[in-house]
């Protein structure tokens, strides 16, 4: 597709047509926003949170470290204990609906449970590397608080 067509206004192919059959009778059957999609949007936030938090954390205990990254660490780690208990919901509420599923459903279902676990491990290691380097360093002070 050119710039021309999108500017004569054809419109783009749907993505469903790229999936192949088994892909697509699966989306007809669990839906569009079912459970399971929701919670592996909600896994995909807590990973995308996660990096941003080890990005935090690698900075911590070098030149870098201010009072303004330890509060950017702090309103992280509770924006990921929020998405956590978001998908926790999410992830019980697609563990009931499966209850009477396909057998391809549950399987699904119990990939997504093994990555939102394996995301919380990930989580408690970066959580504990944090606390270690925030009690064995001090941050520095800015420019502007140190004496002249």
């Amino acid at each position: 597709m050119s710039f021309q067509d999108l500017e004569a206004g054809f419109a783009r192919p749907h993505p469903s047509n790229y999936l192949n059959s088994s892909q697509q009778k699966l989306r007809q059957e669990i839906g569009d926003t079912s459970p399971s999609q929701s919670v592996a949007a909600g896994i995909f936030k807590l990973r995308t949170a996660l990096l941003a938090f080890d990005r935090l954390v690698n900075s911590l205990a070098t030149p870098k470290d201010t009072f303004e990254l330890r509060d950017k660490l702090h309103k992280t780690r509770l924006h990921i204990g929020q998405l956590v208990k978001e998908t926790s919901a999410k992830l019980r509420e697609a563990s009931e609906a499966d209850q009477d599923a396909e057998p391809l459903k549950k399987i699904a279902d119990a990939k997504l449970a093994k990555d939102f676990q394996a995301a919380l491990k990930d989580f408690q290691k970066a959580q504990r590397l944090a606390a270690e380097r925030e009690t064995a360093y001090t941050p520095s002070a800015p420019k502007e608080v140190l004496p002249s």
